[in-house]
Formats: C-alpha cells, structure tokens, sequence
C-alpha cells in the first residue's frame, strides 16, 4: 500500500470517527460501532440466529454479541428476538420498526458526513467514480475475505 496511502487513510479514519464522535456523542438513541455494525446487518438479512450474527464477527465472542443484541432489544427495543420453534436452542433476531429507523437515520448521518466531506474537498466527478469503483472492488474483497474467516475452523 505503502506508508503515504496507509498514513492517509488512517487519518482520514480518525477524523470522520471523531466527527461521528462529535456529533452523536452520547446522545439518546445513539448507537455504538458494534450495536450499528449489527443493526446493518440485520437491515441486509431480515432474520438470523444469533450465531450467525456472530459468526461475521470472528474475533469478538458469541456471549458478547449476546450481550450486545440483549441490550438492543431490552434497553434500546431495536430488535426483537424469538425462540425458534422447531429447535428451543435458537433465537431468532429481527430488526423491530424502531430499529429499520434508527439505523436508516444513522446511515443517512453517515452519508450525509461524507456528502460533506467530498463537497468540502470539491471532488471532481472523475474523482467520485474512481471512489466508486474502489470502494465496490474493496468491498467484494472483504465479503469473500470474512467468507473465508467464517469457514475457517473455531480456535475453540
């Protein structure tokens, strides 16, 4: 990548973080990474098991990502959570009408960021495309990439 490009990524990172830090702060409602990142992904696939919720998170425990889904659905109410009724050992997890709007607003938020930044920085409409076909390529990477995590044995 070298150290010019993994410099300004990481910078660039730290900022937009401390601007959604900024700007969300400990506000009502307000949503870790961790709590976000699984809202998203219940945005994507309606309905999972608890497990697989975990299984995208390879080196974060399943009793933690319990944790964090108890708090969304009891303190939070973002998601609700049944016990399957062919197998008792399963809970099925669902985003509640709560929930589908909180982290719609919060991906709003963080587009809105960017739309900001990129107008800020007056990126050109060349500029934009590349980003575009950066990003897409970056994130066909990393789906196969967590795939290949996820299908590796527990380190149990």
């Amino acid at each position: 990548m070298g150290p010019e490009l993994e410099k300004a990524i990481q910078d660039l990172s730290l900022r937009m973080r401390l601007i959604r830090a900024a700007q969300e702060g400990d506000a009502p409602g307000s949503l870790s990474e961790r709590e976000a990142l699984i809202l998203q992904q219940l945005l994507e696939r309606p309905e999972m098991t608890v497990s697989e919720i975990a299984q995208s998170w390879p080196n974060v425990s399943e009793s933690t990502i319990s944790i964090t889904l108890t708090r969304l659905w009891r303190e939070k109410g973002l998601v609700s959570k049944t016990i399957k009724p062919d197998n008792q050992r399963v809970t099925l997890v669902k985003l509640t009408d709560k929930g589908r709007q909180t982290i719609q607003k919060h991906l709003e938020q963080q587009t809105e960021r960017f739309n900001a930044l990129f107008h800020a920085i007056n990126v050109t409409p060349e500029e934009k495309e590349v980003l575009i076909r950066i990003c897409t390529r970056a994130s066909k990477f990393l789906d196969r990439y967590l795939s290949a995590m996820q299908n590796q044995p527990s380190k149990s």
